[in-house]
């Protein structure tokens, strides 16, 4: 079954490697998938786990080089080793608070927590965008088509629909034309408070940032202008202010859960 992945795989320009042992020091059973870079290389590895889980991949697009890859698995618990020093403990103890972890042992040099895989069926986009590989998990349907649509969230998508105006995008980043109304007032508010803009400022997220050389952030909206830089994709330069949004993936704590060891 696994063996049919690799080729799969190849069917979409992409390289899938399947190692004799879990990618992670964790429970056996669960499934497990990163990126592995090497020497200007890049490839896939997947540990498919218990004999029962379910991996399959459902349609591949060889233009854009991607394909969707489903998985399904019974809940197991699996323990993960963190380094306190790379680690937002307040997203960890509001985590745990929540019944999402649960804390096994805390020394100054290492922190054990078990986590637990989820039992419903789960969607990812995986392939190559611009420079590299990417995994991105998405909710609903089977194609790439699916998740090309599901990943847009749905202010992008209305916009799209009104007509406002290109959308552009740099990895998980869409930037929309503001409305009318909106340009106003951030003309207003930059006229009044020049100061709330911000200088060479990553946009949000986590992982390595995505940065502009203009941001403003007003009552929960963000808006860039200005060069948007990231190492893994072309430099975007936007003439004028642009609304942004953030890709509308499934997004887990991260600490690797669900399987999935690497994540753009």
């Amino acid at each position: 079954m696994t063996t049919n992945l690799v080729k799969e795989f190849e069917r979409a320009g992409l390289q899938l490697q399947l190692p004799a042992d879990p990618l992670a020091r964790t429970n056996a059973e669960i499934f497990q998938m990163d990126i592995q870079r090497q020497r200007g290389r890049e490839w896939f590895r997947l540990w498919r786990g218990h004999e029962s889980n379910q991996v399959r991949i459902t349609d591949v697009d060889r233009p854009r080089r991607q394909l969707v890859l489903l998985v399904q698995e019974l809940s197991r618990t699996f323990q993960e080793r963190l380094n306190p020093r790379f680690l937002n403990r307040r997203r960890l103890d509001q985590a745990i608070a929540r019944g999402e972890s649960r804390l096994l042992k805390e020394t100054p040099e290492q922190i054990v927590i078990e986590r637990r895989t989820s039992g419903s069926m789960r969607r990812f986009l995986c392939g190559n965008d611009e420079r590299h590989l990417f995994v991105a998990q998405f909710q609903g349907g089977t194609s790439v088509r699916d998740a090309h649509r599901q990943l847009k969230p749905q202010e992008v998508r209305e916009a799209e629909r009104a007509g406002a105006g290109r959308i552009l995008r740099q990895g998980e980043w869409f930037f929309a034309p503001p409305s009318t109304l909106e340009k106003r007032l951030l003309a207003m508010d930059l006229a009044k408070t020049p100061y709330i803009v911000r200088r060479w400022e990553s946009l949000g997220g986590n992982g390595r940032p995505h940065r502009a050389d203009f941001v403003v952030r007003r009552e929960g909206r963000v808006y860039a202008r200005g060069a948007i830089r990231h190492p893994d994709h072309k430099t975007l330069v936007l003439a004028e202010w642009r609304r942004v949004y953030r890709n509308a993936e499934v997004r887990q704590e991260n600490f690797g859960s669900n399987g999935i060891y690497w994540i753009d």
